[in-house]
């Protein structure tokens, strides 16, 4: 379905659910994979069957994004698609929530996609252009009062999408944003395994799998897409549309 043969993607986050699943379509459709996470980034690159590269990156910090590049050009040459997908998040409302803990969500969310967009463009020039995916949240599209410091950074960021898009347009790089509904992963739930945000009164009354998220993602990075710049996809199984009930 899709054909990355030749280009070289980084995925954030990629030791998590989404971002494992990522780096597996990315390499299955013949990309050159780097797989970027705090911990555990070569044993996942190392079961990947095409090229790849695991890189250990904590994305608030501007240095390692330094590293990560550099590491990139030296094993694949210039980077064209980056995929900023690693996310924090605390549950907690306006009251609630830790000063501290606001910080570091804002931190891995919005900060660290800028980084990312900072470190990877130079990169993309040399190759030509580029694709860069924002991983958003229907958190930032519909209020959240319990995920006050996840829903701020989501609507932060796309504010960051819409201004590097404009910014880079000339430099042929394209900046876009995936929403994703409610997706099966550890995100979705409390430590005591009740969902964070229940779904069985919605449209589609189930969590997204990550291999159907993926499937927006990967288009949103590839030449099919190369028309959408500073555009929103929204895969969210009609959760914007309220409650049935």
């Amino acid at each position: 379905m899709f054909d990355f043969t030749g280009k070289t993607v980084l995925i954030t986050g990629a030791a998590g659910a989404l971002g494992s699943t990522l780096s597996a379509r990315f390499s299955e459709a013949g990309a050159n994979t780097v797989t970027a996470a705090r911990t555990g980034s070569d044993q996942l690159a190392a079961k990947l069957n095409g090229p790849a590269l695991g890189v250990r990156l904590d994305v608030t910090n501007e240095s390692d994004w330094t590293d990560a590049i550099a590491q990139t050009e030296a094993r694949f040459g210039p980077l064209d698609i980056l995929i900023n997908n690693a996310a924090y998040l605390r549950v907690g409302t306006v009251e609630s929530i830790p000063l501290d803990e606001f910080h570091r969500v804002f931190d891995t969310n919005v900060t660290g996609a800028l980084l990312g967009i900072r470190a990877a463009a130079p990169s993309m020039r040399k190759a030509g252009g580029g694709s860069i995916v924002n991983i958003n949240s229907v958190a930032g599209l519909a209020a959240a009062p319990e995920l006050v410091a996840y829903s701020s950074s989501k609507w932060a960021l796309r504010g960051l999408m819409r201004a590097a898009a404009k910014g880079l347009a000339r430099d042929n790089i394209r900046v876009n944003a995936v929403h994703p509904g409610i997706i099966e992963t550890p995100l979705a739930y409390h430590p005591d395994g009740t969902p964070i945000v229940p779904v069985d009164d919605f449209a589609v009354p189930r969590n997204a799998t990550p291999d159907e998220i993926a499937n927006f993602i990967l288009f949103t990075a590839s030449d099919q897409a190369g028309f959408a710049t500073g555009t929103e996809i929204i895969a969210d199984g009609g959760f914007t549309l309220g409650a049935l009930t």
